[in-house]
């Protein structure tokens, strides 16, 4: 947002302790540089709004000024009419957000405020997160210059409501240029995730993880065991992929543990799983977390996730489990996988056999899960085709390219993870 009306974007932000700093951007457009002015101020006075201040920018009463919108622990939001100028917001009142009903909007707790024109209709509407990782929306339902909030109700995606794992905090931003408001949430988990606005939605299912034996586990480890169940409430039948990943105490990821592809349920039909999953004594200690994601695997759709948590004592050597041999149950008649091969240090690009003729198989490591893609390209730098281009986890990964349709020649396959590139040679001989 432009806080003091230079045409350059500064930087607002909340505290737990409740008050909110100002950075001044003084570089450029195209080159941010951000510097510290202070805490922002009412009536002279630091803003305190207790604790959890979360700031929202936008002009609450269309009088061309921009007014401040502050989330906090009590669920309220607080709102600050700008009776300065554009160019030097000055704050004199301390008020509350109304509904239309004039009570004041209440979240519960841990607020979290976002404006724009959520459903189209030309007027600003207002949504909130709070602390259980729900979104409120409340449509506007008078004009830009005079909102009048209408009463709360949960943003869906699908049949089921959204759902972070706590404390969530939305911002609105138009993703893929199409001129709807899509959501990019961040939540307790440490997680981001985006919620793309469609005209249809396709039907979806539910999941549920729980633990059903003990949370903690001694230095010696032990086994973890749990439920999984995973519903279909629609009046459809519905197709998705259902994955595990479990988060290690020093913020990494191990997994997928259990990865299934092209499940189908009927209307009113569940799947429920009794597993477990042995804990190694060296491994770290501090807390894991297991999370359970239904949706599309290719593409990173979530549709719908839950997690559940453990925790354990002190370890031998504190290497973790991406490096460490476990067993976990099998899903129906699968064999069990015993173990998880090691991270790889770095990316990686081969291909076998080659020479080869009309099919070889890519093999890839990535040191990092993220967008990948993997491309193939004629000698004369004309892409020939596209064989990977979506979500990937850390580790091996394998892409087979069937030749046939193009002429013999030198090939070239670049390989495109984050930031980091590796590229490699083919020859096709027919």
């Amino acid at each position: 947002m432009d806080w003091n009306g230079d045409g350059l974007k500064d930087l607002l932000v909340g505290e737990y302790n409740g008050q909110v700093r100002h950075y001044r951007n003084i570089g450029s457009v195209g080159n941010p540089q951000l510097t510290y002015v202070g805490l922002v101020q009412v009536r002279g006075a630091n803003l305190d709004v207790g604790d959890y201040s979360v700031p929202w920018t936008d002009d609450w009463n269309g009088d061309g000024l921009v007014d401040l919108m502050v989330g906090e622990s009590d669920g309220l939001i607080h709102l600050y009419i700008n009776t300065g100028t554009a160019t030097n917001p000055v704050f004199s009142t301390d008020q509350y957000v109304l509904l239309a009903s004039g009570a004041q909007l209440d979240v519960g707790y841990r607020s979290a405020p976002s404006v724009t024109d959520y459903n189209g209709d030309g007027i600003k509407d207002l949504v909130s997160g709070e602390i259980y990782g729900k979104v409120f929306f409340y449509e506007n339902n008078g004009t830009n210059a005079n909102p009048q909030l209408a009463d709360g109700v949960y943003l869906m995606t699908g049949a089921q409501q959204m759902a972070m794992a706590g404390t969530c905090r939305p911002t609105p931003i138009d993703w893929d240029n199409d001129g709807d408001a899509d959501l990019v949430i961040g939540s307790y988990d440490a997680l981001v995730r985006r919620y793309m606005q469609v005209a249809t939605t396709v039907a979806a299912p539910t999941c549920d993880i729980n633990n059903t034996g003990s949370v903690s586990f001694p230095a010696s480890g032990g086994r973890l065991r749990y439920s999984l169940t995973i519903s279909n409430s629609n009046l459809t039948t519905v197709i998705f992929d259902a994955w595990t990943k479990l988060k290690n105490p020093n913020g990494t990821w191990t997994g997928p543990l259990i990865n299934r592809s092209n499940l189908t349920l009927d209307p009113g039909g569940s799947i429920v799983r009794n597993l477990w999953m042995d804990i190694p004594a060296s491994w770290a200690s501090g807390y894991y977390y297991l999370y359970l994601w239904v949706g599309d695997y290719e593409t990173y759709q979530v549709y719908d996730d839950d997690y559940l948590y453990f925790m354990k004592s002190t370890t031998g050597d504190g290497l973790s489990p991406a490096v460490k041999e476990f067993a976990y149950s099998c899903w129906e008649d699968d064999p069990c996988t015993p173990s998880i091969a090691p991270i790889p240090e770095s990316i990686s690009l081969s291909a076998s056999p080659n020479p080869f003729n009309p099919t070889t198989t890519l093999e890839f490591a990535l040191r990092e899960a993220g967008q990948v893609k993997v491309e193939i390209f004629a000698a004369t730098g004309q892409k020939v085709s596209t064989l990977v281009n979506g979500w990937r986890d850390a580790g091996q990964h394998q892409a087979t390219w069937e030749a046939s349709d193009v002429p013999s020649g030198v090939y070239l396959v670049r390989l495109e993870a984050g930031s980091m590139k590796a590229t490699t040679k083919l020859l096709l001989v027919k």
